[in-house]
């Protein structure tokens, strides 16, 4: 068989584009598979689809729909020889431009990979020590579990005669309503170890996103623009269902707001290149540590989330909990780096 001709180019740190030329040979033999697709995807009256002769097809929708059929299938089946060839690190499918279409001639067209920029991490480790060597006080007051004591009894305040607000003494049958304790002392120390738990979880997913985004800003790359659009779809799908949670149709928000979604899209763009470089910082962490998730840990999440999301895709439940269990064991590193 004669080769295909290809050159790669890279037209910028984010994308490869392949010239190919088919010779005229090979493409031309596409030409019966064509035809028949091609018959097999329009209707005529008087014909049966897929059994539709050649010179009625061209009579009735012209040469290019038999040739645009022939350049899909040439395409199709020359790309595995093209991957074969260049291994382009893909992140995406390619776009594709015919450049030279005709029959008896080399079939020529383009491919245009969106690639992933060579990342540089700074010193990672640094960082976190920095960040995480901070003592930050995180132990609750005695003054801070009064308050939420006293917000606690609001909740199950009532009314006298005179429309006075009268809240419920603190006393063994209230601590009933939050669980079982042998004392008040015991409810009370309970909610300052509540409150210091609290306080200890924002202070680590403080330090956690600091670290995160002084890594993030000392990777001096500019992001293909899937993966940010991919952030912001992402970003836009949870608004949008978190909106009807509270009960209202994302487009009825939109029409209250006077905002359109691409004006959404735009503001938030910004913070959607921040949240695609962290996550690119936390996978690149995860090699340079090889730092892996069991696979007996990942069957278990998966498993646990189908038993409760019946009809959820298993494959992307289990490549989304992959992440976020890496995502952790990153984060785990990094604390332990103070």
């Amino acid at each position: 068989m004669t080769e295909i001709k290809t050159k790669a180019e890279n037209l910028s740190e984010n994308e490869i584009v392949i010239s190919c030329e088919i010779p005229a040979e090979i493409f031309d033999k596409t030409r019966a598979r064509a035809i028949q697709k091609a018959s097999e995807g329009v209707s005529l009256p008087g014909f049966r689809k897929g059994h539709i002769p050649e010179n009625v097809l061209v009579q009735k929708f012209g040469e290019a729909l038999i040739l645009e059929e022939m350049a899909n299938l040439a395409i199709g089946d020359a790309y595995p020889t093209i991957m074969e060839k260049h291994k382009i690190p893909a992140i995406d499918m390619p776009t594709v431009a015919v450049t030279k279409l005709a029959m008896g001639n080399p079939f020529e067209f383009t491919l245009t990979f969106p690639v992933m920029p060579e990342i540089k991490l700074p010193d990672y480790k640094k960082i976190a020590k920095e960040v995480m060597s901070v003592v930050e006080k995180t132990e609750a007051t005695s003054e801070e579990a009064d308050q939420a004591l006293e917000q606690l009894r609001k909740q199950f305040a009532t009314k006298d005669a005179d429309g006075k607000e009268i809240l419920p003494e603190v006393d063994l049958e209230f601590t009933k309503k939050f669980g079982a304790f042998d004392t008040v002392d015991a409810f009370k120390a309970k909610i300052l170890e509540s409150l210091t738990a609290e306080k200890v979880a924002r202070d680590r997913e403080k330090k956690r996103m600091q670290t995160m985004e002084k890594i993030a800003d000392g990777m001096p790359v500019k992001l293909p623009k899937i993966l940010i659009d991919g952030e912001l779809d992402r970003m836009v799908a949870q608004f949008e269902h978190d909106v009807e949670r509270m009960g209202m149709k994302f487009h009825d928000y939109l029409e209250a707001s006077k905002k359109t979604e691409e004006e959404i899209r735009a503001e938030w763009s910004v913070d959607a290149e921040k949240r695609s470089k962290i996550q690119i910082a936390l996978t690149n962490i995860a090699d340079a540590e090889k730092i892996e998730v069991p696979k007996d840990e990942l069957e278990k999440e998966t498993n646990l989330v189908l038993e409760q999301h019946k009809e959820a895709d298993p494959a992307r439940v289990r490549l989304h909990l992959e992440m976020m269990l890496s995502n952790e064991k990153v984060f785990q590193f990094l604390e332990a780096q103070k």
